[in-house]
């Protein structure tokens, strides 16, 4: 379905290979790989990854903190099932926290850093095209990283990137839509430009708008089975 095999080995030790697995799980996640309620079995996953079952339950402690699993009494861990509420309610705090980064965003932005997130989005388009998630997902959030990085506000781009990743819980509805991945690099080019251009009005209201269209999507699924 997705391209791409899940990463099926961790050929690390100690922290790092926690560390590694927490994020091979998080990308399953946002690629829907793991469905919300779906269970994590310590045991299973220890064999998937070749790393100990105490090297998992750190790993899945981890995602717990980060709001993308969720324990579930006579079940464990599970991938955590956001309401439509809550998704609006993660979405309210990213739109205040990723417009504010963007005004304060120095324009117009350095040719060099422009450079950068040019070279970032050349990547995302090729990974897009080629039809890699798991590398669309990455560079999607290397260009953001980089972007709100320019903000000069270590406390604030802390707080973007702690709920982004809350909302990798419910992105995975449109890990795989061609269209609006194209959408979104277009979205990409539109903020450089306006960041080479100096338009503040511009940079802010398009980061903005970049948050709409997953939330919009996941509240129209849930509506529909649950209203």
């Amino acid at each position: 379905m997705f391209g791409e095999a899940k990463q099926s080995e961790i050929r690390l030790t100690g922290e790092d290979a926690s560390s590694a697995v927490a994020a091979a799980l998080e990308e399953d996640i946002v690629l829907g790989r793991l469905q919300p309620r779906e269970r994590l079995i310590e045991e299973d996953l220890a064999a998937r990854f070749k790393v100990k079952r105490h090297l998992v339950r750190q790993a899945i402690m981890d995602l717990e903190r980060l709001g993308l699993v969720e324990r579930v009494r006579n079940r464990g861990a599970v991938v955590r099932f956001y309401s439509a509420q809550e998704v609006e309610d993660i979405n309210a705090v990213r739109d205040v926290l990723e417009g504010h980064a963007a005004s304060l965003v120095a324009l117009p932005v350095p040719d060099d850093e422009l450079a950068n997130l040019s070279e970032i989005e050349a990547r995302h388009v090729a990974a897009i095209d080629a039809g890699l998630h798991r590398e669309t997902f990455r560079t999607n959030l290397e260009f953001h990283r980089h972007l709100f990085g320019l903000c000069g506000n270590p406390a604030l781009i802390a707080a973007i990137d702690t709920h982004a990743q809350k909302s990798h819980a419910y992105r995975s509805i449109l890990a795989s839509d061609r269209s609006y991945q194209d959408w979104a690099a277009g979205a990409h080019l539109a903020m450089i430009d306006a960041m080479r251009r100096g338009d503040r009005d511009t940079l802010v209201r398009l980061c903005r708008e970049h948050l709409i269209p997953a939330k919009n999507r996941y509240i129209e699924t849930w509506n529909s089975r649950f209203m």
